[in-house]
């Protein structure tokens, strides 16, 4: 079931114990939820998109105000270029890594085979591209803000459950009862661990790999 900005408000307010808006306005909640949003999405990774952008020749580094939606973008997971009717991941490095092994060379252009992460925003390419190669990039994304009390969360169940209990933990911050925002900080924690290992356990990597 999709989750609404009325549901949050409704869930913050039950663990504040403020169903008559005593003490906390549903704008001033409205904020905290959408920062909680923020929040679990750069803590999980649960929000991802792919996006489509072109390799241009001979530039190595490129930003994520290029894509797509750039300006939602919080990291890049996977990067897939395009070669024919090929499609090849582009094996991931370290950048300490990444600039000692690929980097020596300034003047070596190829089909690129590996990628880095510089900094929050900026990723590399290596080799430096010879041909304007498309590619698919496998990319977490920040949340739109819900506004509206009907609006509907694009974060899916069962990740919407830890929300509630940021929001509250930064409405009990901000009221400067600083015990009892500890709680829901750890309650936070203990629910988004919660979902992480519900979720991503239930995988089998390669049914036809060799037991160890």
């Amino acid at each position: 079931m999709a989750t609404t900005l009325s549901t949050y408000i409704t869930q913050v307010r039950r663990l504040l114990h403020d169903a008559n808006a005593n003490f906390w306005s549903n704008p001033e909640l409205t904020d905290y939820i959408n920062e909680a949003r923020n929040r679990l999405v750069r803590d999980t990774g649960c929000l991802r998109r792919l996006q489509s952008s072109t390799l241009v020749i001979g530039q190595e580094v490129y930003d994520f105000s290029t894509l797509p939606l750039g300006d939602k973008t919080m990291d890049v997971i996977n990067i897939n270029a395009y070669w024919g009717n090929s499609r090849i991941p582009l094996r991931y490095l370290p950048w300490t890594q990444f600039n000692a092994e690929l980097r020596y060379w300034q003047n070596y252009i190829g089909q690129p085979v590996v990628y880095s992460m510089y900094g929050p925003t900026q990723y590399y390419i290596a080799p430096v591209p010879q041909s304007a190669y498309p590619m698919e990039l496998d990319t977490v994304i920040m949340p739109d803000d819900l506004v509206n009390t009907t609006d509907v969360d694009q974060i899916p169940n069962p990740w919407t459950g830890p929300v509630q209990f940021y929001a509250a933990y930064m409405a009990k911050y901000k009221e400067q009862s600083y015990g009892e925002a500890e709680l829901f900080k750890n309650e936070y924690i203990k629910h988004v661990q919660s979902v992480l290992t519900s979720t991503y356990t239930r995988r089998m990597p390669d049914p036809y790999s060799q037991a160890y």
